[in-house]
């Protein structure tokens, strides 16, 4: 396996030190060591720049503050960006609570020799504490994957989209693509991310690049079942996830889901169902004018999708 290849690994941020230094740990011990780890601290309010210092000081790790919470899209934006300024070709990005196993980085970088380079980018398989898929971070599995079935012995697969818990791509394809919407604050920006790669090459899963993604509980986010305190937040799923089927044509079949979350919070959820509706229905409104821009790394002119 080529060595040469100097990877970024991007790890964004914010108030989970706990968890954030045992992902430092796990990321030390990667068996691929052309890699530099990047911290992304999205103004942390506990110790987390405090107890980084020693490791920047040691040259374990380099810190960067963005100075304000950009929730996880605006973090990856500036992670994302500040590596390719850093001069970097290759980026491997994650949350700070994902534990890659030690030969994660180093099974990217075999699929990304496999591939000859011809992907726009790589998915780590993503497992939950008790060795189980997790859910959340489930990719989809493209249709037309049986196209590339011989990559399956080399444990490469086709997808269409992944999330950007254990999310590898590369300098060309950051150039056409841009960089993460960071409007969308949470949710569905890698989803974006992802479906706008595609247009550039196709994305794979690398089965053999694990990491242990160390949520509470293994299940899907959902208004129709989530805790009362956390459904403010839904006003970005639904928001953004209306500019994404937008963006692709679909924005009546963005209707029919949303009249099916309506049924189901009526007829499942246990409590506050009002309320749940009235954060849904204020998502939506969000998103039928909602149309952030692109950003882009290079000198070309900013658009909007």
């Amino acid at each position: 396996m080529n060595t040469d290849k100097k990877v970024a690994i991007v790890v964004v941020t914010y108030n989970r030190l706990k968890l954030l230094l045992q992902a430092i740990d796990a990321l030390l011990k990667q068996t691929y060591t052309n890699a530099d780890i990047l911290i992304i601290n999205n103004a942390s309010t506990d110790e987390t720049e405090e107890t980084l210092k020693p490791y920047a000081q040691r040259g374990d790790i380099l810190y960067f503050n963005t100075g304000e919470n950009l929730g996880g899209a605006g973090g990856f934006n500036f992670g994302l960006r500040t590596a390719y300024e850093q001069g970097y070709d290759y980026y491997w990005m994650m949350d700070d609570d994902s534990i890659p196993t030690p030969t994660a980085l180093a099974e990217m970088m075999k699929a990304d020799e496999a591939l000859k380079g011809q992907y726009s980018y790589l998915a780590s398989y993503v497992f939950w504490k008790d060795g189980s898929p997790c859910k959340m971070n489930a990719p989809r599995i493209a249709d037309d994957w049986i196209n590339d079935a011989a990559l399956a012995e080399k444990g490469v697969m086709r997808i269409q989209k992944s999330t950007f818990v254990g999310f590898f791509t590369k300098k060309d394809v950051v150039e056409k693509v841009g960089l993460p919407i960071k409007e969308f604050f949470i949710w569905s920006d890698d989803t974006n991310y992802c479906w706008r790669c595609n247009e550039v090459a196709p994305g794979y899963l690398v089965v053999d690049s694990k990491v242990e993604h160390r949520i509470v509980s293994n299940v899907n986010a959902d208004i129709i079942t989530d805790d009362t305190d956390r459904l403010a937040r839904y006003v970005y799923a639904f928001r953004n996830r209306y500019y994404n089927y937008r963006m692709v044509g679909s924005a009546k079949n963005y209707k029919i889901y949303v009249f099916k979350k309506f049924m189901k919070i009526l007829t499942k959820s246990k409590n506050q169902k009002w309320k749940r509706i009235r954060v849904m229905m204020k998502g939506v409104r969000a998103g039928k004018h909602f149309n952030p821009p692109i950003e882009y790394v290079t000198k070309r002119e900013k658009v909007k999708s």
